[in-house]
């Protein structure tokens, strides 16, 4: 039975999306939503209801318009989902829905990658101080991250 409370998960493709995965008891228990990359990577038993959004790379060509482009389509997309929370593993798609969804009044709940395990990840860096939670995986960036709360591991 679903609960009342809407949740947005957002998370690149690959390592991030099968980490968010691992988050089906909430996904179970309320209406969720996925937002993730189009790749050849997917995760069927997930989120019935999905967004896609174009792979991004910070090297490439027209990343500074792609990327203004995926701010437009967070505002698009939590503005007619209205969640309650943002729930992200990262990366870089996850940072324009986690600026958006915290300027409308949505909790963001940022789960820095089980790969980060003595350096911060970039995203991780620029959502740390807008993040109503950051959870971290590994004692050890705790040091990086003194506000955050130590969640384990979710693999």
């Amino acid at each position: 039975m679903k609960g009342t409370n809407k949740v947005a998960f957002v998370a690149s493709s690959g390592g991030h999306l099968e980490e968010i995965s691992k988050l089906k008891g909430i996904e179970k228990k309320y209406d969720s939503f996925l937002i993730t990359e189009k790749s050849g990577f997917e995760i069927k038993d997930f989120c019935d209801k999905k967004y896609y959004v174009p792979k991004m790379d910070r090297k490439q060509v027209l990343f500074f318009p792609k990327f203004i482009w995926l701010f437009m389509r967070a505002i698009h997309i939590l503005a007619k989902e209205k969640p309650e929370f943002v729930i992200t593993t990262g990366a870089l798609i996850a940072y324009p829905f986690c600026v958006v969804g915290k300027l409308l009044g949505f909790k963001v709940i940022y789960i820095e990658s089980f790969a980060r395990v003595n350096n911060p990840s970039l995203t991780g860096r620029l959502v740390y101080n807008m993040a109503d939670l950051f959870m971290v995986q590994w004692e050890d960036m705790l040091e990086n991250y003194p506000k955050s709360m130590l969640g384990g591991e979710m693999f």
